[in-house]
């Protein structure tokens, strides 16, 4: 285990995922936020970011006088390749990742990349990483790296980390596709204006979208080299994840035998939550965890049913990233006093 303080640097914390990460950060030890960039919030600091939306919580924020100052900057890609900061985090819209990367790249200065963007999630030169997963690459340490390469993980989507929780422990014993009907909560359509974040319209209601060749059934397909189809629905929650997946087996099986797979496969891992029950959002509210469960089968045995639940701004996102940092420094951390 590392005993230096990593500094760490944040592109884009007008985002839900980018203030949850910050949140996560002030009660990390061996993890220092040197700065943060946002074209829309500079020159206020963290505290009046934070302070502005009932969703996140401040607490150990306002008890800790340095990150309760932090002034946000608004640092083009050229700036914040010339800080010497050991990790640095994109927390970008899609499509506006590259031109960070590639000064990062060219300056060399930095150890980790975090892109939480799906710009590299397909790029066969980043990490894809959910850390529970044995299907999808393993972070090495970036004292195993060469002196003079970046350790460069692509994070992956919320939606995308439920599908996989589900499915991995089942891979090669799937007859076909795998069927995800998702919901999320309204936090998931971001910050900027929509239909499918306007109360008004969510108000006993829920919408399906992206209802063909959405970008996390391609991601999930991609990750995982099993064929899924998935449906995207919003609701009127601000946050959390509910996946129910269906999967017909290749050859019949029993409850207790599911179960006892999926205690085996993410045994040890501490954020994955498997249960007979069936998991449902209220667990995951505000928590680091992923619940696994609601395991049903039919009379024959052959077809499954699997229920997931997390919280898309934290297991989905933000403690994701924190995992990944965690694995690529070799910290042991604790995340929401798990």
């Amino acid at each position: 285990m590392s005993e230096k303080i990593f500094t760490v640097g944040i592109v884009g914390v007008r985002g839900y995922v980018g203030r949850e990460l910050i949140s996560l950060l002030v009660n990390q030890p061996k993890l220092q936020v040197d700065w943060v960039s946002s074209r829309q919030m500079q020159g206020i600091t963290l505290s009046e970011l934070l302070n502005e939306d009932a969703n996140f919580r401040t607490e150990s924020l306002a008890s800790n006088h340095y990150y309760n100052d932090l002034v946000i900057e608004n640092l083009s890609a050229e700036a914040v390749a010339e800080r010497q900061t050991d990790v640095v985090v994109l927390a970008l819209p899609n499509g506006l990742a590259k031109s960070y990367v590639n000064q990062l790249e060219l300056n060399k200065l930095c150890d980790v990349i975090i892109d939480l963007s799906a710009d590299y999630r397909f790029d066969k030169d980043w990490i894809y990483s959910v850390p529970e997963i044995k299907a999808n690459k393993n972070i090495h340490s970036i004292t195993d790296n060469a002196s003079d390469s970046i350790c460069k993980i692509s994070n992956p989507g919320c939606y995308a980390t439920a599908m996989q929780i589900a499915i991995a422990p089942l891979l090669g014993q799937i007859k076909n596709q795998a069927h995800c009907f998702g919901i999320s909560g309204f936090s998931g359509a971001g910050t900027t204006p929509s239909a499918n974040n306007d109360p008004e319209n969510l108000n006993d209601n829920i919408l399906p979208y992206g209802l063909i060749e959405h970008i996390h059934e391609k991601e999930v397909s991609y990750q995982l080299q099993q064929a899924i189809s998935f449906s995207p629905h919003v609701a009127s929650f601000f946050r959390g994840i509910n996946m129910t997946v269906q999967i017909e087996l290749l050859e019949p099986s029993i409850d207790t035998a599911i179960i006892e797979l999926y205690h085996q496969y993410f045994k040890n891992k501490k954020f994955i939550k498997v249960q007979a029950g069936i998991p449902n959002v209220q667990q995951v509210n505000h928590s680091p965890y992923c619940y696994v469960g609601g395991f049903k089968l039919s009379a024959d045995g052959k077809r499954l049913t699997i229920v997931s639940s997390l919280d898309n701004l934290l297991k989905g996102a933000a403690s994701q990233a924190l995992q990944n940092i965690a694995l690529a420094c070799e910290l042991d951390i604790k995340i929401l006093g798990e």
